[in-house]
């Protein structure tokens, strides 16, 4: 949604969804000595500099979190934990992945609350709030956060990503520096037990998903294979689930995202407009046509997603997912490579630091207790809990100082998919041992599996570019507009073919919605990161 767009929702819809008692106000009053040298007086509590709890009397933070975790983060035993620890309770606002509205609204209204963890905001989004002055910069708290001034320092890249154009770290991310985390994006996935009862291989080959897609349909309702099959699943377009592993994996068409923005010897290449895209793309035609792909991939929301391909019995032949939902049913395939194809481009994950995930708004009264939550997280016992889940119910921290990352056995309380910070550094990260039954174990085998066929880094669009404000401001309607025409085409042609006939006067079009100034005002972002 642009920013028009959000105005227009303040006027229709008022206050009807802001926070109560957020609304804004100059910053709190400045923290005042209290002739104690481990501890200042905010707003009337005493904040401790060292030491646990954070604060001698309980204090709420108001805070948001975008998400699609189906939990209650109110419910998790982490954040029960994180307060019994620091004293300090979070009530936590849940937004939808599917109901990115709210947030809109929020920044629009600029009605915020204490704090706001993971919700992926725009960047036009942050840089209008900074310079509003509703965000406190964490540089002017660092000093309260020795486990976050020590990262920075010994990290420059973690330290550039998070540092804006003026200088300032106005918000701290996760850090996830592990290359099981890293290595991949999505494992595709096959169901193993329906193409063992078929007699069937894994396929290799383009050729040989198609059959065995068409051996799943033909064969739906008999033995493990049940009515409502799905043969190939997945959300168009979409980082998660999507089918953009078929375009490089396959093709060797690179497409790490919904922008089909790459790069190729440090030049911005617009995958939607290279001819080659043609080849995939009449091939899930041929699938669409054939019925091995449901009308849903292109209408399914996140919920729906989960819930199918995490049915049981099991309902889809192949997808796409971080996790395998169910080793035992589901085995990681290497993308089935298609005819005259000479080199195989599998997307990885390129977030080292995913920015904005710890915000401190200027209405909140206690700016230096926060940055002092914020070091605990990123405390090394805290940033595995974070992650992995609590000492004793998801991991265990051995004597050597190494981490047993246990089997996944609870409910959703019990484990944290926080989306908060942590600073999961490589140090930390070989640290940590994945016990046979945890899904990251079976990720990890999946990583080495598809190491072969991994695009390397230098080919991923960097996603810390930043752009003047003119720049952005263009690029962001650009990218708008060009994006939404190459989505309705390009499932236009999965469904009704036409791609061949078609293709010129597509490209005639996007050159008319100045897409060569789209791409040109990509390079010279990429040119200015890069020196």
């Amino acid at each position: 949604m642009n920013k028009w767009t959000g105005l227009l929702l303040v006027v229709a819809l008022g206050s009807a969804i802001l926070l109560p008692g957020c609304e804004r106000s100059a910053t709190s009053d400045s923290p005042v000595a209290s002739g104690d040298a481990n501890r200042i007086i905010e707003n009337g509590v005493a904040v401790h500099l060292t030491g646990y709890p954070i604060v001698d009397r309980p204090i709420t933070l108001k805070t948001v979190i975008v998400t699609s975790f189906k939990g209650d983060y109110n419910q998790s035993k982490f954040f029960q934990a994180l307060e019994k620890k620091s004293g300090i309770h979070l009530d936590i606002r849940q937004i939808s992945v599917d109901n990115r509205d709210k947030l809109n609204l929020m920044f629009a209204s600029r009605q915020y609350p204490d704090l706001m963890l993971r919700a992926d905001p725009s960047p036009f989004q942050i840089e209008t709030a900074q310079n509003a002055g509703d965000i406190v910069p964490f540089s002017s708290l660092l000093k309260y956060a020795p486990n976050w001034t020590k990262l920075l320092h010994s990290n420059p890249a973690v330290k550039k990503a998070m540092t804006a154009a003026d200088g300032n770290i106005y918000a701290l991310g996760l850090v996830q520096q592990n290359n099981v985390y890293l290595g991949i994006r999505d494992q595709w996935l096959i169901n193993k037990k329906w193409l063992d009862q078929l007699g069937l291989q894994v396929p290799a080959t383009t050729e040989q998903f198609a059959y065995a897609l068409a051996q799943f349909k033909a064969n739906a309702g008999k033995g493990d294979i049940p009515k409502d099959a799905i043969p190939y699943y997945f959300r168009w377009d979409q980082y998660v689930g999507g089918q953009l592993d078929l375009f490089g994996g396959s093709f060797g068409i690179l497409v790490p995202d919904e922008n089909y923005v790459s790069v190729e010897n440090g030049k911005v290449r617009f995958q939607a407009l290279n001819p080659e895209i043609k080849k995939p793309l009449a091939y899930l035609h041929r699938l669409y046509e054939e019925g091995l792909i449901p009308p849903e991939v292109f209408t399914d929301d996140w919920s729906a997603f989960y819930a199918k391909w995490g049915a049981k019995p099991e309902i889809a032949g192949s997808f796409e997912a971080y996790s395998n939902p169910n080793p035992d049913v589901y085995v990681p395939m290497l993308p089935p490579k298609a005819e005259g194809v000479s080199r195989q481009l599998y997307r990885r994950q390129t977030w080292i630091v995913r920015n904005n995930q710890f915000t401190i708004f200027n209405n909140n009264k206690y700016p230096v207790a926060t940055a002092r939550l914020a070091d605990l997280l990123a405390d090394p016992d805290w940033t595995v809990q974070e992650l992995y889940g609590l000492f004793g119910d998801g991991t265990k921290k051995n004597d050597d100082g190494t981490y047993d990352i246990l089997p996944e056995s609870g409910t959703e309380g019990e484990f944290p998919n926080v989306d908060g910070i942590s600073a999961m550094t490589p140090d930390l990260a070989a640290k940590l041992r994945y016990l046979p039954g945890n899904s990251n174990a079976d990720r990890a085998g999946a990583v080495a599996m598809y190491e072969p066929v991994v695009a390397p880094l230098d080919m991923f669009f960097p996603d810390y570019v930043a752009y003047s404000p003119d720049d952005r401001d263009k690029l962001t309607q650009l990218q708008m507009n060009v994006k939404e025409y190459v989505r309705q085409t390009f499932i236009h042609w999965v469904v009704n073919g036409g791609i061949e006939q078609e293709w010129d006067a597509y490209v005639a079009k996007l050159k008319s919605m100045r897409v060569d100034e789209m791409i040109a005002i990509m390079q010279k972002g990429l040119d200015a990161y890069s020196k």
